[in-house]
Protein backbone atom coordinates (compact mmCIF):
# COMPACT_ATOMS: atom_id res chain seq x y z
CA UNK A 1 0.00 0.00 0.00
CA UNK A 2 2.79 2.27 0.65
CA UNK A 3 4.77 1.39 -2.15
CA UNK A 4 1.87 1.87 -4.22
CA UNK A 5 1.58 5.09 -3.06
CA UNK A 6 5.18 6.34 -3.10
CA UNK A 7 4.50 5.47 -6.91
CA UNK A 8 2.02 7.46 -7.37
CA UNK A 9 3.47 10.50 -5.83
CA UNK A 10 6.62 10.27 -7.79
CA UNK A 11 4.37 10.00 -11.29
CA UNK A 12 2.40 13.25 -10.12
CA UNK A 13 5.80 15.12 -9.47
CA UNK A 14 6.82 13.66 -13.01
CA UNK A 15 3.34 14.91 -14.69
CA UNK A 16 3.85 18.31 -12.77
CA UNK A 17 7.20 18.77 -14.09
CA UNK A 18 7.15 17.77 -17.40
CA UNK A 19 3.18 18.21 -18.64
CA UNK A 20 1.78 20.65 -15.98
CA UNK A 21 4.54 23.63 -15.39
CA UNK A 22 5.49 23.73 -19.41
CA UNK A 23 1.66 24.34 -19.83
CA UNK A 24 1.12 26.98 -16.78
CA UNK A 25 4.44 28.63 -18.40
CA UNK A 26 3.06 29.06 -21.68
CA UNK A 27 -0.01 30.38 -20.86
CA UNK A 28 1.72 33.05 -18.39
CA UNK A 29 2.88 34.09 -21.39
CA UNK A 30 0.07 34.10 -23.96
CA UNK A 31 -1.28 37.35 -23.11
CA UNK A 32 2.15 38.93 -23.58
CA UNK A 33 3.03 36.67 -27.01
CA UNK A 34 3.65 39.99 -29.16
CA UNK A 35 6.46 41.07 -26.58
CA UNK A 36 8.27 37.95 -27.34
CA UNK A 37 9.96 36.58 -30.50
CA UNK A 38 9.26 32.76 -30.97
CA UNK A 39 13.14 32.46 -30.50
CA UNK A 40 12.93 33.95 -27.13
CA UNK A 41 10.02 31.80 -26.18
CA UNK A 42 12.26 28.68 -27.19
CA UNK A 43 14.80 29.40 -25.24
CA UNK A 44 12.90 30.24 -22.04
CA UNK A 45 11.13 26.88 -22.36
CA UNK A 46 15.26 25.14 -22.67
CA UNK A 47 15.74 27.05 -19.22
CA UNK A 48 13.27 24.63 -17.94
CA UNK A 49 14.24 21.48 -19.82
CA UNK A 50 17.47 21.81 -17.84
CA UNK A 51 15.92 22.42 -14.64
CA UNK A 52 13.77 19.18 -15.18
CA UNK A 53 17.06 17.01 -16.58
CA UNK A 54 18.71 18.13 -13.20
CA UNK A 55 15.55 16.84 -11.21
CA UNK A 56 14.24 13.86 -12.76
CA UNK A 57 17.29 13.19 -15.37
CA UNK A 58 17.49 12.07 -19.05
CA UNK A 59 14.00 10.52 -19.49
CA UNK A 60 12.28 13.39 -17.96
CA UNK A 61 13.60 15.94 -20.11
CA UNK A 62 13.57 14.11 -23.14
CA UNK A 63 9.39 14.25 -22.17
CA UNK A 64 9.59 17.86 -21.52
CA UNK A 65 11.17 18.83 -24.43
CA UNK A 66 8.81 16.97 -26.97
CA UNK A 67 5.50 18.71 -24.38
CA UNK A 68 7.53 21.78 -25.19
CA UNK A 69 7.89 21.88 -29.11
CA UNK A 70 3.79 21.10 -29.12
CA UNK A 71 3.28 23.84 -26.67
CA UNK A 72 5.41 26.30 -28.70
CA UNK A 73 4.15 25.17 -32.02
CA UNK A 74 -0.05 25.31 -30.44
CA UNK A 75 0.65 28.85 -28.68
CA UNK A 76 3.65 30.78 -30.25
CA UNK A 77 3.70 29.77 -34.46
CA UNK A 78 0.79 31.11 -36.39
CA UNK A 79 -1.51 29.45 -37.38
CA UNK A 80 -2.54 29.85 -34.10
CA UNK A 81 -3.96 26.41 -31.95
CA UNK A 82 -3.01 24.26 -34.18
CA UNK A 83 0.04 21.77 -34.99
CA UNK A 84 0.13 23.17 -38.88
CA UNK A 85 3.75 24.48 -39.55
CA UNK A 86 3.56 26.99 -43.19
CA UNK A 87 6.90 28.01 -42.60
CA UNK A 88 10.28 26.21 -43.13
CA UNK A 89 11.39 28.47 -40.68
CA UNK A 90 9.90 27.50 -37.72
CA UNK A 91 10.58 24.13 -38.80
CA UNK A 92 14.06 24.92 -38.69
CA UNK A 93 13.61 26.22 -34.98
CA UNK A 94 11.66 23.13 -34.26
CA UNK A 95 14.91 21.12 -34.90
CA UNK A 96 17.13 23.20 -33.00
CA UNK A 97 15.03 23.11 -29.64
CA UNK A 98 14.40 19.43 -30.37
CA UNK A 99 18.07 18.48 -30.52
CA UNK A 100 19.30 21.03 -27.87
CA UNK A 101 16.67 19.55 -25.40
CA UNK A 102 17.88 15.94 -26.01
CA UNK A 103 21.57 16.82 -26.06
CA UNK A 104 20.98 18.91 -23.00
CA UNK A 105 19.07 15.86 -21.51
CA UNK A 106 21.39 13.34 -22.28
CA UNK A 107 24.32 15.62 -21.09
CA UNK A 108 22.70 15.52 -18.16
CA UNK A 109 22.11 11.58 -17.40
CA UNK A 110 25.30 11.42 -18.07
CA UNK A 111 26.52 13.52 -15.08
CA UNK A 112 23.95 11.82 -13.14
CA UNK A 113 25.12 8.17 -13.80
CA UNK A 114 28.98 9.49 -13.81
CA UNK A 115 27.87 11.00 -10.05
CA UNK A 116 25.61 7.88 -9.02
CA UNK A 117 28.76 5.79 -9.94
CA UNK A 118 31.15 8.28 -7.84
CA UNK A 119 29.28 8.00 -4.81
CA UNK A 120 29.11 3.97 -4.96
CA UNK A 121 33.05 3.91 -5.26
CA UNK A 122 32.74 6.36 -2.43
CA UNK A 123 30.84 4.08 0.09
CA UNK A 124 33.27 1.30 -1.11
CA UNK A 125 35.85 3.36 -0.14
CA UNK A 126 34.74 4.24 3.36
CA UNK A 127 34.75 0.58 4.42
CA UNK A 128 38.29 0.48 3.56
CA UNK A 129 40.10 3.71 4.75
CA UNK A 130 41.03 5.25 7.44
CA UNK A 131 38.70 8.63 8.43
CA UNK A 132 42.01 10.91 7.44
CA UNK A 133 42.04 9.61 3.44
CA UNK A 134 37.86 9.38 3.56
CA UNK A 135 38.08 13.54 4.30
CA UNK A 136 40.94 14.01 1.21
CA UNK A 137 38.80 11.69 -0.89
CA UNK A 138 35.40 13.52 -0.50
CA UNK A 139 37.45 16.91 -0.61
CA UNK A 140 38.78 15.73 -4.08
CA UNK A 141 35.60 14.59 -5.06
CA UNK A 142 33.89 17.80 -4.39
CA UNK A 143 36.67 19.70 -5.70
CA UNK A 144 36.04 18.03 -9.33
CA UNK A 145 32.78 18.21 -9.13
CA UNK A 146 32.86 21.50 -8.65
CA UNK A 147 35.25 22.30 -11.20
CA UNK A 148 33.73 20.43 -14.10
CA UNK A 149 30.11 21.90 -13.37
CA UNK A 150 32.11 25.39 -13.78
CA UNK A 151 33.70 23.72 -16.94
CA UNK A 152 30.68 22.85 -18.74
CA UNK A 153 28.51 26.15 -17.77
CA UNK A 154 31.81 27.96 -19.26
CA UNK A 155 32.49 25.81 -22.45
CA UNK A 156 28.16 25.73 -23.26
CA UNK A 157 27.57 28.62 -22.75
CA UNK A 158 28.56 30.11 -26.03
CA UNK A 159 27.76 27.68 -28.14
CA UNK A 160 24.24 27.64 -27.32
CA UNK A 161 24.39 31.37 -27.30
CA UNK A 162 25.59 31.06 -30.78
CA UNK A 163 23.27 28.44 -32.21
CA UNK A 164 20.30 30.23 -30.52
CA UNK A 165 21.03 33.24 -32.25
CA UNK A 166 21.37 31.98 -35.86
CA UNK A 167 18.65 29.75 -35.58
CA UNK A 168 16.52 33.31 -34.04
CA UNK A 169 17.85 35.12 -37.41
CA UNK A 170 17.05 31.94 -39.68
CA UNK A 171 13.89 32.31 -38.24
CA UNK A 172 12.39 35.87 -38.09
CA UNK A 173 10.24 36.78 -41.02
CA UNK A 174 11.18 39.95 -40.70
CA UNK A 175 14.67 39.78 -41.67
CA UNK A 176 15.23 38.86 -45.23
CA UNK A 177 18.52 36.48 -45.97
CA UNK A 178 20.50 35.71 -48.67
CA UNK A 179 21.65 32.73 -49.92
CA UNK A 180 24.67 33.21 -48.57
CA UNK A 181 23.90 34.46 -45.19
CA UNK A 182 21.51 31.36 -45.07
CA UNK A 183 24.62 29.56 -45.64
CA UNK A 184 26.59 31.05 -43.08
CA UNK A 185 24.09 31.18 -40.06
CA UNK A 186 23.66 27.04 -41.39
CA UNK A 187 27.51 26.86 -40.92
CA UNK A 188 27.77 28.72 -37.80
CA UNK A 189 25.01 26.05 -36.21
CA UNK A 190 27.18 23.04 -37.51
CA UNK A 191 30.44 24.23 -35.97
CA UNK A 192 28.98 24.86 -32.99
CA UNK A 193 27.43 21.91 -32.54
CA UNK A 194 31.05 20.32 -33.55
CA UNK A 195 31.95 22.34 -30.62
CA UNK A 196 29.51 20.96 -28.29
CA UNK A 197 30.10 17.12 -29.09
CA UNK A 198 34.14 17.86 -28.45
CA UNK A 199 32.82 19.06 -25.20
CA UNK A 200 30.94 15.78 -24.94
CA UNK A 201 33.51 13.88 -25.58
CA UNK A 202 35.71 15.62 -22.68
CA UNK A 203 33.19 14.70 -20.58
CA UNK A 204 32.82 11.18 -20.94
CA UNK A 205 36.75 11.13 -20.55
CA UNK A 206 36.62 12.84 -17.32
CA UNK A 207 33.96 10.52 -16.62
CA UNK A 208 36.19 7.70 -17.32
CA UNK A 209 39.04 8.84 -15.41
CA UNK A 210 37.23 9.29 -12.57
CA UNK A 211 35.34 6.20 -12.22
CA UNK A 212 38.71 3.85 -12.49
CA UNK A 213 40.04 5.25 -8.97
CA UNK A 214 42.95 3.59 -8.96
CA UNK A 215 42.19 0.58 -11.14
CA UNK A 216 45.47 1.31 -13.34
CA UNK A 217 46.40 -0.73 -16.15
CA UNK A 218 50.06 -0.28 -15.78
CA UNK A 219 52.12 -1.50 -19.27
CA UNK A 220 55.48 0.14 -21.09
CA UNK A 221 55.64 1.81 -24.37
CA UNK A 222 58.07 4.05 -25.91
CA UNK A 223 57.34 7.79 -25.22
CA UNK A 224 56.79 8.01 -29.36
CA UNK A 225 54.07 5.34 -28.92
CA UNK A 226 52.40 7.31 -26.08
CA UNK A 227 52.54 10.36 -28.09
CA UNK A 228 51.28 8.75 -31.21
CA UNK A 229 48.48 7.39 -29.42
CA UNK A 230 47.31 11.07 -28.25
CA UNK A 231 47.38 12.65 -31.25
CA UNK A 232 45.35 9.87 -32.48
CA UNK A 233 42.63 10.80 -30.48
CA UNK A 234 42.74 14.15 -31.85
CA UNK A 235 43.74 13.17 -35.00
CA UNK A 236 41.25 16.24 -36.50
CA UNK A 237 42.63 18.87 -34.51
CA UNK A 238 46.25 17.65 -34.13
CA UNK A 239 47.20 15.48 -36.91
CA UNK A 240 48.31 18.06 -39.34
CA UNK A 241 50.34 20.16 -36.94
CA UNK A 242 54.03 19.86 -36.88
CA UNK A 243 55.19 19.03 -33.70
CA UNK A 244 58.57 19.43 -32.20
CA UNK A 245 59.78 16.03 -30.44
CA UNK A 246 62.38 15.98 -28.12
CA UNK A 247 61.90 12.04 -27.35
CA UNK A 248 64.52 9.45 -26.12
CA UNK A 249 64.85 6.59 -28.30
CA UNK A 250 66.59 4.48 -24.98
CA UNK A 251 63.67 5.18 -22.46
CA UNK A 252 60.47 3.60 -21.88
CA UNK A 253 57.51 4.97 -20.32
CA UNK A 254 55.27 3.09 -17.93
CA UNK A 255 51.87 3.93 -16.67
CA UNK A 256 48.48 3.31 -17.94
CA UNK A 257 49.05 4.58 -21.02
CA UNK A 258 45.03 5.03 -21.91
CA UNK A 259 44.83 7.28 -19.18
CA UNK A 260 48.32 9.25 -19.91
CA UNK A 261 47.53 9.63 -23.55
CA UNK A 262 44.02 10.66 -22.74
CA UNK A 263 46.34 13.70 -20.55
CA UNK A 264 49.05 14.18 -23.06
CA UNK A 265 45.81 14.71 -25.76
CA UNK A 266 44.43 17.32 -23.79
CA UNK A 267 47.62 19.44 -23.11
CA UNK A 268 48.29 19.40 -27.05
CA UNK A 269 44.66 20.29 -27.62
CA UNK A 270 45.44 23.83 -24.97
CA UNK A 271 48.70 24.23 -26.29
CA UNK A 272 47.30 24.91 -29.76
CA UNK A 273 44.22 26.83 -28.33
CA UNK A 274 46.25 28.69 -26.05
CA UNK A 275 49.87 29.15 -26.95
CA UNK A 276 51.90 29.71 -30.03
CA UNK A 277 53.55 27.91 -31.94
CA UNK A 278 56.22 26.09 -32.14
CA UNK A 279 55.43 23.58 -29.48
CA UNK A 280 57.78 21.12 -27.86
CA UNK A 281 57.12 17.80 -26.57
CA UNK A 282 59.34 16.38 -24.03
CA UNK A 283 59.77 12.96 -22.23
CA UNK A 284 62.14 12.85 -19.62
CA UNK A 285 63.27 10.94 -16.34
CA UNK A 286 64.40 13.13 -13.19
CA UNK A 287 65.36 10.33 -10.82
CA UNK A 288 62.67 8.12 -9.52
CA UNK A 289 59.84 10.34 -11.85
CA UNK A 290 59.03 10.35 -15.54
CA UNK A 291 58.09 13.51 -16.78
CA UNK A 292 55.90 14.78 -20.00
CA UNK A 293 55.96 18.81 -21.01
CA UNK A 294 54.39 20.02 -23.55
CA UNK A 295 55.82 23.50 -24.15
CA UNK A 296 54.60 26.73 -26.31
CA UNK A 297 57.49 28.91 -27.50
CA UNK A 298 56.17 32.60 -26.16
CA UNK A 299 53.73 33.38 -22.94
CA UNK A 300 50.28 33.23 -23.14
CA UNK A 301 48.80 36.51 -23.13
CA UNK A 302 46.13 35.49 -20.62
CA UNK A 303 45.37 34.93 -16.85
CA UNK A 304 46.78 31.11 -16.39
CA UNK A 305 45.76 30.51 -12.85
CA UNK A 306 41.60 31.10 -12.89
CA UNK A 307 39.53 27.82 -13.50
CA UNK A 308 37.58 29.99 -15.52
CA UNK A 309 37.30 28.99 -19.50
CA UNK A 310 40.20 26.72 -18.72
CA UNK A 311 37.64 24.06 -19.70
CA UNK A 312 37.75 20.70 -19.16
CA UNK A 313 41.71 19.60 -20.07
CA UNK A 314 43.28 21.07 -17.15
CA UNK A 315 40.51 18.81 -14.95
CA UNK A 316 41.46 15.64 -17.23
CA UNK A 317 45.42 15.82 -16.33
CA UNK A 318 44.90 16.44 -12.47
CA UNK A 319 42.60 13.51 -12.69
CA UNK A 320 45.05 11.26 -14.34
CA UNK A 321 47.81 12.35 -12.23
CA UNK A 322 46.08 11.72 -9.07
CA UNK A 323 45.19 8.41 -10.11
CA UNK A 324 49.11 8.10 -10.24
CA UNK A 325 49.70 9.68 -7.53
CA UNK A 326 51.76 12.46 -9.31
CA UNK A 327 51.08 15.50 -10.17
CA UNK A 328 50.09 18.20 -13.27
CA UNK A 329 51.37 21.71 -12.93
CA UNK A 330 51.27 24.74 -15.76
CA UNK A 331 53.90 27.16 -15.43
CA UNK A 332 54.47 30.19 -17.27
CA UNK A 333 58.27 30.72 -17.95
CA UNK A 334 58.86 34.55 -17.91
CA UNK A 335 62.56 34.66 -18.86
CA UNK A 336 62.51 32.19 -21.19
CA UNK A 337 58.99 33.44 -22.68
CA UNK A 338 57.70 29.94 -22.09
CA UNK A 339 54.71 27.75 -20.88
CA UNK A 340 55.46 24.44 -19.75
CA UNK A 341 52.73 22.26 -18.76
CA UNK A 342 53.82 18.85 -17.14
CA UNK A 343 52.31 15.48 -16.14
CA UNK A 344 54.74 14.22 -13.35
CA UNK A 345 54.46 10.64 -11.85
CA UNK A 346 56.75 7.66 -10.40
CA UNK A 347 58.89 5.54 -12.55
CA UNK A 348 57.08 2.03 -11.37
CA UNK A 349 54.23 0.59 -10.22
CA UNK A 350 55.44 -0.27 -7.17
CA UNK A 351 56.73 3.13 -6.20
CA UNK A 352 52.92 4.35 -6.49
CA UNK A 353 51.91 1.13 -4.16
CA UNK A 354 54.14 2.63 -1.58
CA UNK A 355 53.27 6.15 -1.75
CA UNK A 356 49.49 5.05 -1.54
Amino acid sequence: MLSAIKLDAKGLRLILLTLVAPTLFVLMLLPIRNWFTPSDVAMLQLLWVTFVAQKKGQGAAILCTLISVVLFNWFFVEPYYTLYIYQIDYLTTFIVMLLLGIFIARLSGQLRLQLARTHKHFRQRQRLINNSRQARFTAELEHSRAMMLRSISHDLRTPLATIMGASSLLADRSISLSAEDIHQQADNIYQQSQLLNEHFTKVMELSRVQQMQGELAWQTATPEEVVSGAIARRAATLSQHAWQMQLPEQQSCSGDLTLLEIALSNMLENALRHGIAPITIRYLQQQDQQVFQVINAEQIKRKLASDAGTGLGIPICQSVMQLHQGTFSLTPQVNELNVVASLSWPRSSNKLEQQG
